[in-house]
């Protein structure tokens, strides 16, 4: 009996829709981070075709439809729709620059960070926290860097 129950939560919690919401966060050192847990300041980020959020009262999130186009409406020809592609192009390419450039500054500052400061020992708590979140930021930056890139990619 007791299987059965716990196969029958596993199923509940399995089927039960997922929902997240995306906030973009920018720090005082000008560092954007999005993630899906809200921060004070961080902004709500609207992405096209997600689950609209819960409002009071409902049970269920509201799902988006999917209602494809009718034969007659409106497409964008080739010249817009090229000049869209390199605009986008351009700011990924803007992104990347920037993500790269804070990137080797974080790098940088990793390597500061690395020097012990008088007094101070390699297994000093301080030390290896001060370390650590250095690390952290130069691993964050080469993620973003690495998702620019991808986009890019993307493009035709």
């Amino acid at each position: 009996m007791q299987i059965s129950r716990l196969s029958f939560l596993l199923c509940l919690v399995l089927a039960a829709p997922v929902q997240a919401e995306i906030y973009k966060y920018v720090d005082e050192n000008g560092q954007v981070t999005f993630t899906d847990v809200y921060k004070k300041g961080a902004k709500r980020i609207e992405l096209p075709g997600a689950p609209a959020p819960l409002s009071a009262g409902d049970r269920a999130p509201r799902r988006a439809s999917y209602n494809p186009s009718p034969a007659d409406f409106p497409r964008i020809d080739a010249g817009t729709q090229k000049r869209r592609d390199d605009i986008r192009r351009q700011v990924l390419q803007d992104e990347i620059a920037g993500e790269r450039r804070n990137a080797d500054e974080a790098s940088r500052q990793l390597a500061l960070g690395k020097r012990l400061q008088p007094g101070e020992r390699a297994t000093d708590k301080t030390y290896i926290d001060r370390v650590n979140k250095l690390r952290a930021t130069v691993q964050q930056h080469e993620q973003n860097v690495a998702s620019i890139q991808r986009e890019l990619a993307n493009l035709k």
